[in-house]
């Protein structure tokens, strides 16, 4: 007899619905994330619903697993609270509004488990911003990174980025790379080899012009 696969369907609620799958597994299966494309909201109060096909843990549904952070990494306060059938997830604004000219991401964590303790197989990453207005390239394909590069030699890793014109600062999960010159940009990390890392350029004005996973090999 064949098993039957396990999966968990996640929908969120945006000016349409869409859905995707993610399987479920019991252990983690990937290092890197999800990236979606950008969103577009109209309401500055905008309240995020994640519907899953199976009730949730309530202990896996908390502000460090399902949070919103701005473009330079700042958290963006909200009510995370789990609804009362347990398949859905609904993030609220607190007291404040998201403004324009700000690309946002809303991050769920792969921590987020089934009441019978499946896991996401990635992280999911959706950038958004309010009224379109905030100028941003394809978060997974943008031009602005011409080239990435990885040296490993023993336990560490030298990251090379080459960007174009347009570029001002690049981080590799978080971490500012140092620039080089003529738009070259490098950073030691150790233990990665093998693993995914994500590359975001910025430009001048501090917005996210480039974002991609990349494979260290």
């Amino acid at each position: 007899m064949m098993r039957k696969k396990t999966s968990l369907l996640i929908s969120i609620a945006i000016a349409f619905l869409f859905l995707i799958t993610a399987p479920l597994t019991s252990i983690n299966a990937s290092n890197d994330a999800d990236t979606w494309s950008i969103k577009t909201i109209n309401d500055p109060k905008k309240v995020w619903t994640i519907s899953f096909s199976q009730p949730l843990k309530d202990t896996s549904v908390n502000s460090t697993n399902v949070y919103v952070e701005d473009e330079n990494y700042r958290l963006f306060f909200t009510n995370v609270t789990l609804s009362s059938d347990k398949k859905s997830i609904i993030v609220t604004p607190k007291d404040n509004q998201y403004k324009e000219n700000t690309v946002y991401k809303l991050n769920i964590s792969k921590n987020v488990t089934s009441d019978k303790g499946k896991k996401l197989e990635k992280d999911i990453i959706m950038p958004f911003n309010l009224n379109g207005t905030a100028k941003v390239d394809d978060p997974i394909t943008g031009n602005a990174v011409q080239s990435v590069s990885f040296k490993t030699q023993n336990f560490a890793t030298m990251v090379t980025v080459r960007s174009n014109d347009s570029v001002s600062i690049v981080r590799v999960d978080g971490k500012e790379m140092h620039y080089d010159g003529n738009n070259y940009y490098s950073i030691g990390l150790a233990n990665v080899k093998g693993d995914s890392v994500t590359i975001q350029a910025y430009d001048g004005s501090g917005k996210m012009i480039y974002s991609k996973v990349h494979k260290v090999n």
